[in-house]
């Protein structure tokens, strides 16, 4: 009977205690770039606000301000004095203090989840190209050696994957954090079990050394990722309606169907097709249990499932949006 690799023992060249360090190191570097965006967001808000907000939120309650002192002469009798002599001036400070609460609390959760989304992309475009032309099984399992009887293995672009699995790993558990502790603002139930299904089938992965092609393709997705968020922080900021804002909807439109609803579909071909077989022999090559392994292939299948979903619906946003416009 084979013993069970340490934690993520096939994550690194010098085995679990190397990853495990990698991890935490990742982990922290994540808390610590929060706090420093958290940091430099309050500080804008404060300082130059004008960086982050929109003119609209800025310019509108300046002159309700101004509109106040001059019916109070300055000064304040106890009472509440609409601004501006109506409610729509009570309206725009409300919507600027929103917008300044909003961008102080949520804005570097989602300033670090744009940094990371980023870098998983790139990385999953670079272990595609990497393992493009190396066997099915080679796709699916990292070799024990870098070279086999003088033949170079394909194990450093494997490694490279392990890498990029243990950053990913590390924003799931931070992110984890966060999400509980400011609960539901940065995701509801949904979120919680997206993070820890996807955390734990990390893990597997990271441990017994497997499926670093599909983790390529899966990562790539991220790059949606990136215009949600850019998207967030137009919508916060009071650019609503600006031109920005159509152009991200846009690109996040188009990014989620290329890499959410293409490249994962051409992925669950080759995975559940192309190398089936390769896939069936996983547990006896690797030392996975078939119920780890089904688990992780699982939840790719159920992820693919979600994105033909949510692909459908944004597809039918855009319908109507551009329905709209002729009309």
């Amino acid at each position: 009977m084979t013993a069970n690799p340490r934690l993520l023992q096939n994550s690194h060249d010098d085995g679990s205690s190397a990853a495990l360090k990698l991890l935490l190191t990742a982990i922290c570097t994540w808390e610590v770039l929060y706090h420093v965006v958290r940091y430099l967001v309050k500080l804008c808000l404060r300082v130059s606000p004008q960086w982050l907000l929109d003119d609209s939120l800025l310019i509108g309650s300046a002159k309700n301000i101004t509109a106040h002192d001059k019916q109070t002469n300055g000064f304040s009798n106890g009472n509440q004095v609409p601004l501006n002599g109506s409610p729509n001036g009570c309206h725009e400070r409300a919507a600027l203090l929103e917008a300044k609460q909003n961008l102080s609390q949520r804005g570097a959760s989602y300033a670090v989840s744009l940094i990371h989304a980023f870098y998983a992309s790139c990385r999953g475009v670079l272990h595609l190209y990497n393992l493009r032309n190396v066997s099915n099984l080679d796709k699916l399992l990292i070799p024990s050696t870098h070279a086999v009887h003088g033949i170079i293995t394909p194990r450093w672009a494997h490694l490279q994957v392990a890498t990029t699995n243990t950053v990913f790993l590390s924003y799931l558990l931070y992110d984890l954090v966060h999400i509980l502790i400011q609960y539901p603002k940065l995701g509801g139930a949904d979120t919680i079990l997206h993070h820890i299904l996807f955390a734990t089938c990390s893990v597997i992965n990271g441990t017994y050394g497997i499926l670093a092609f599909p983790f390529g393709w899966l990562v790539v997705g991220e790059l949606s990722t990136i215009f949600l968020n850019l998207r967030w922080f137009l919508l916060k900021s009071g650019r609503d309606k600006s031109l920005l804002l159509e152009r991200a909807n846009m690109s996040f439109a188009a990014s989620f169907f290329l890499t959410r609803n293409v490249v994962y579909t051409l992925g669950m071909v080759h995975l559940f097709y192309v190398s089936w077989k390769e896939l069936s022999m996983l547990s006896e090559v690797s030392g996975v249990p078939v119920g780890w392994l089904l688990l992780t292939v699982g939840c790719i299948f159920l992820g693919w499932g979600l994105n033909v979903v949510w692909g459908y619906k944004i597809l039918k946003m855009v319908r109507k949006k551009n329905g709209n416009k002729k009309k």
